[in-house]
């Protein structure tokens, strides 16, 4: 017998306590690794749960995998968060597409205060919201800081230590931007997930696990594939620090087994002058380094084997050893678009790697990447 799979979606009101389930007649849910997950979820503009969208505010959704072999009923729950905008179409006899967006959106809406311990008339006491330990250990600091500032129910797992230190600066800057990019450069997965049982949400970071056999061309798995290898940047980093003129503080960090496979010397110039009085500049320039080394970036579109199945074989953030010829990167899952659809079925098509095909997201990415240098020059 062939086993039956699924998308349901259980529906909530804002105290998390359960209103129905329905089995839409289309679901595409997008599991997204250190980014907010996403589902759209199409229904008979007449099902009851419509009007409930429609009336009720801060309604929540979960979306559930579901697997129905013979008599086993197994259940995994892809996603979970507040509902967005429904909207309609082909009204009296048409649809209504309804937008479901991840709990990990909610980093998106929390600032990282300077002195998360004080009221707002107290945030004249620090310029900045200081870290200098691992990216594990500095995300789950600056989110503990600052819902408990908020009051949220939400637990945060203690650190494991795991990443490369680096310091960070939080002054009213939504606390997303700042932890999350250090934790995808040294492969760590954030997550924020609800426990049913307590109704609180746990905060933790994860490491995926590695794949078990390399993906080739070969494997069947490989489905298409784009690749570039970036050579490093920099060799060397000069650290500005505290103080104007002649006056300011300057570190230098060489890598000099690079310079030398390399043979040549490249230099940048990393502005820390907001840094702590008294503190080291070697991290700055060491995290400079680390961002600048050589990368070879990798897109790759999955297909699923009898091997090679979701949830069984891999999950979002699983590491995997993609070789296409003379390349060989390591990578992760960092994308599963999992659909059902009741009229052409299930299907899941899994995704390897970091690289944008959205060009409005690579614009957005060099603009700012732009703005950054030129701020920079402005405080030298």
């Amino acid at each position: 017998m062939v086993a039956r799979k699924y998308l349901q979606a259980q529906f909530f009101d804002s105290g998390s306590s359960f209103i129905r389930q329905v089995i839409p007649s289309k679901t595409v849910a997008t599991l997204r690794w250190n980014v907010a997950s996403s589902a759209y979820l199409t229904l008979r503009d007449d099902h009851p749960i419509v009007s409930t969208l429609v009336g009720e505010e801060g309604v929540r959704c979960a979306v559930w995998m579901v697997t129905e072999d013979g008599a086993t009923h197994n259940a995994r729950r892809l996603l979970e968060g507040r509902v967005g905008a429904p909207a309609g179409a082909d009204a009296p006899n048409g649809t209504v597409t309804v937008p479901v967006l991840d709990d990990f959106q909610e980093l998106a809406t929390i600032l990282g205060w300077q002195v998360p311990g004080a009221l707002i008339g107290g945030q004249g006491a620090s310029e900045y919201w200081r870290a200098a330990g691992t990216s594990e250990a500095n995300a789950k600091a600056a989110i503990a800081a600052n819902v408990t500032r908020l009051g949220l129910p939400w637990d945060v797992a203690p650190s494991l230590g795991r990443g490369l230190s680096r310091p960070i600066e939080l002054r009213m800057d939504p606390l997303a931007s700042t932890i999350v990019p250090p934790l995808v450069q040294d492969r760590l997965q954030l997550v924020i997930e609800r426990n049913e049982d307590t109704g609180r949400w746990l905060v933790d970071v994860r490491e995926g696990e590695t794949f078990s056999r390399p993906i080739t061309p070969q494997s069947g798995v490989l489905s298409n594939w784009s690749w570039v290898k970036q050579p490093a940047t920099a060799t060397r980093a000069v650290v500005g620090g505290r103080g104007d003129g002649v006056a300011r503080e300057f570190a230098l960090v060489v890598d000099a087994a690079l310079e030398a496979e390399l043979g040549t010397v490249l230099e940048v110039f990393v502005d820390a002058r907001n840094a702590e009085e008294g503190a080291s500049l070697v991290p700055y320039g060491e995290a400079a380094l680390a961002d600048r080394a050589a990368k070879a970036g990798l897109t790759a579109e999955l297909r699923e084997t009898s091997w090679f199945r979701f949830p069984d074989a891999y999950d979002v953030g699983t590491k995997v050893l993609v070789q296409i010829g003379a390349l060989s990167v390591e990578d992760v899952i960092s994308q599963i678009t999992v659909t059902h659809d009741v009229q052409s079925g299930f299907s899941v098509v899994p995704t390897v790697g970091l690289a944008s095909e959205d060009p409005q997201a690579r614009l957005v990415g060099f603009i700012n990447n732009v703005a950054t240098a030129v701020r920079g020059l402005e405080r030298r």
